[in-house]
């Protein structure tokens, strides 16, 4: 394990040398082509690797995160579906019918209509329980 450690050590020394070399290369062309400019607000933050004792002294490069899409869950996907149905019909709708809207919709079927319109009811106060399985989103005027 230890010469394994310092195997990678060697070759991380080795990529750094020739990492400085080229760097060194490059700020010499820049010189002489006379972009001074350049040169003047380049300030290497390079910490020699022989004055590093642990790992938590390893300088790591600042990495931008990337914004993630946002996914809109499951059940959501099925309360929007439930709630454009209810609005697009003025008459009451089944239950029944809710949930294959829902599952043409979305592609995800309901497993416990009562409580799923439970929940809707609670989020969507216009939605209202007419009778068994009959369920309306009442327009306040």
């Amino acid at each position: 394990m230890v010469d394994a450690e310092e195997r990678i050590l060697q070759e991380f020394r080795k990529e750094r040398e020739t990492i400085l070399e080229r760097l060194r290369e490059l700020d010499s062309i820049q010189s002489e082509n006379g972009s001074q400019d350049l040169q003047s607000h380049y300030t290497p933050d390079i910490v020699p690797l022989s004055s590093l004792n642990d790992s938590e002294n390893v300088p790591r490069p600042a990495t931008k995160r990337i914004p993630k899409t946002k996914k809109i869950g499951k059940s959501r996907q099925m309360h929007e579906a439930a709630f454009k149905i209810l609005r697009e019909r003025l008459q009451p709708v089944k239950g029944t019918e809710i949930q294959e809207f829902i599952f043409n919709e979305t592609g995800f079927k309901v497993a416990n209509m009562t409580t799923f319109m439970k929940t809707i009811q609670r989020k969507e106060k216009q939605v209202r329980k007419l009778d068994r399985g009959l369920y309306i989103f009442e327009k306040e005027s």
